[in-house]
């Protein structure tokens, strides 16, 4: 059936799991267990802009790089926790966190790791246009080397 499976979910602006997220995972899982294929999944983050200031350049790149390092730390806790329950039900997961925009990683990464399906959640914030389907996931439809499944949460 899979070989490779790959879930693709945002985790970075989330205290709490989304309900895309949390139904995304359990449609990966109940795939991944029927291939008994490990199940990769994938987060992709953006780091946060800092704002100039007026301190001297070594200073500026070690409070970057300090800053860096623990948006890096809070997305390994973030993924180690989302997985948890895969692991728990006995599904070998393999995780992945990228830096970039999401929209040209996932496909990279579906590209990268020969995903033979890609599951991601369907939600917008956006505006009416991405109502329907959001901005990242009509793109990564248009662009994704495979089959993608998109999932909603139940009603």
């Amino acid at each position: 059936m899979y070989n490779s499976i790959l879930l693709s979910v945002a985790l970075q602006h989330w205290e709490r799991y989304s309900s895309h997220a949390l139904a995304a995972r359990e449609a990966a899982a109940t795939l991944a267990k029927s291939a008994a294929t490990p199940l990769q999944v994938l987060s992709v983050y953006e780091y946060e802009q800092i704002p100039e200031m007026r301190v001297p350049h070594d200073l500026a790149i070690r409070h970057r790089d300090d800053m860096r390092q623990r948006t890096d730390s809070l997305m390994e806790r973030r993924m180690d926790d989302f997985i948890a329950p895969l692991k728990a039900a006995g599904i070998a997961v393999k995780t992945i966190l990228r830096v970039g925009n999401p929209r040209e990683v996932i496909v990279q990464t579906a590209l990268s790791v020969m995903a033979d399906v890609l599951i991601i959640g369907s939600h917008s914030k956006r505006g009416i246009i991405d109502v329907a389907l959001g901005g990242t996931a009509r793109h990564i439809i248009s662009r994704a080397p495979c089959t993608v499944l998109m999932v909603s949460p139940k009603a």
